[in-house]
């Protein structure tokens, strides 16, 4: 009898941590853009690029993540809010980031991301994508056929504030304290090793209700 509630239990267990998990993708998944209702020379806006492809939340949990000041992000506006990609700017700026300026988003013309907004990035601006992704956590990742390891932060309808959670300033500390010892050693002939950041740690920089 016992043993039987206690797989019941497990079960119950398990089915609200799945139900947990689905619960975020969901709350983090955007739409795909809609086609332009004008063209650019009419709309002003510019003539839209493809999306890429939209990952899962958890898709860069085996990245390593890259001093903040080694990120450079581009903040989008894809929802239409006058000079919020600015100010967001600015604000990842002050957590070290490195802008890269702010602009109309060129795959939701219309201003029509209805999510928190999304994190876009190719092959070689991953570990950037895992930095930036621990300041954002409610931004879907989307990766795309971009050569530099620039970013970009795409804003969305829901797009309220980036969600910053301590444990995740407390990991850009530990990686900005380590970039003095990285540039020192450049050029040397052992290997700088990355801080060592813990897995619950990274897990809770990114546990917010989004």
């Amino acid at each position: 009898m016992v043993l039987v509630a206690l797989v019941v239990l497990s079960g119950l267990l398990w089915t609200r941590v799945f139900g947990s998990v689905e619960d975020i993708n969901a709350a983090t998944t955007c739409n795909p853009p809609g086609a332009p209702t004008a063209p650019p020379e009419v709309s002003g806006q510019p003539a839209q690029v493809p999306l890429g492809t939209m990952l899962h939340r958890e898709a860069l949990n085996s990245t390593t993540p890259v001093p903040p000041q080694d990120v450079q992000v581009r903040v989008l506006n894809g929802n239409g809010e006058s000079r919020q990609a600015s100010m967001v700017g600015d604000e990842l700026a002050s957590l070290g980031f490195t802008k890269a300026g702010a602009d109309n988003d060129a795959v939701y013309v219309n201003y029509d991301l209805q999510c928190h907004g999304q994190i876009r990035f190719g092959a070689a601006g991953m570990s950037a994508a895992r930095t930036l992704s621990l300041i954002v956590p409610c931004a879907q990742l989307v990766r795309d056929e971009r050569e530099d390891a620039g970013v970009d932060l795409a804003l969305g309808a829901d797009f309220d504030d980036i969600k910053t959670t301590q444990e995740a300033k407390q990991i850009m500390q530990q990686l900005q304290n380590w970039v003095p010892q990285r540039d020192e050693q450049e050029g040397a002939q052992q290997e700088v090793t990355p801080p060592r950041i813990s897995e619950e740690l990274l897990s809770k920089a990114r546990d917010v209700h989004c």
